[in-house]
């Protein structure tokens, strides 16, 4: 008996576009990387957040779903996870989940105002590009699930390279 192939959530293109989100690309530098318009790359990602169940969300909240759903790779290993407090561990789960600074800020028990310096401190202290990179890295080491094994995508050969 034969079984059908896994239905994937999302195209080739919509998964080769998403994976640069893993590494703190902008719209901009993806459409330089693969050739499209931005307008091109901006349309093709709200195509796969619709397709994730997360339309409207923040860009580190559509990565941790693509992770999480194993939909594109993590980064590559870039070394052990810095000493992270608990409080950083908390700060990393609310960009992850949360898209609203107001709810970020609750999330971690700051004022909304303290949000992005918090933030900032956290993608600093991880040496990510940005905030959407950190959720990233999160997921290569572990702190925001377990993605040692992630599926196969052809996303992941051209990535490399990058930070």
């Amino acid at each position: 008996m034969t079984t059908a192939p896994k239905r994937r959530t999302l195209t080739q293109q919509q998964r080769r576009i998403a994976a640069r989100l893993v590494y703190g690309s902008s719209r901009a530098e993806i459409a330089g990387q693969v050739w499209l318009s931005v307008e091109g790359v901006t349309s093709r990602l709200k195509a796969a957040r619709k397709a994730m169940g997360c339309p409207g969300s923040s860009s580190a909240v559509f990565v941790h779903a693509l992770l999480t759903a194993r939909e594109v790779p993590p980064p590559a290993k870039v070394g052990p996870a810095p000493d992270f407090t608990e409080h950083d561990r908390t700060v990393i789960r609310a960009i992850a989940q949360h898209s609203r600074n107001q709810d970020i800020a609750t999330a971690i028990g700051v004022p909304a105002k303290n949000v992005r310096t918090e933030i900032d401190a956290v993608v600093a202290k991880a040496r990510a590009c940005n905030k959407t990179h950190l959720v990233g890295l999160a997921h290569t080491w572990n702190i925001l699930g377990n993605t040692e094994t992630p599926r196969p995508t052809e996303a992941a050969a051209p990535m490399a390279g990058r930070p």
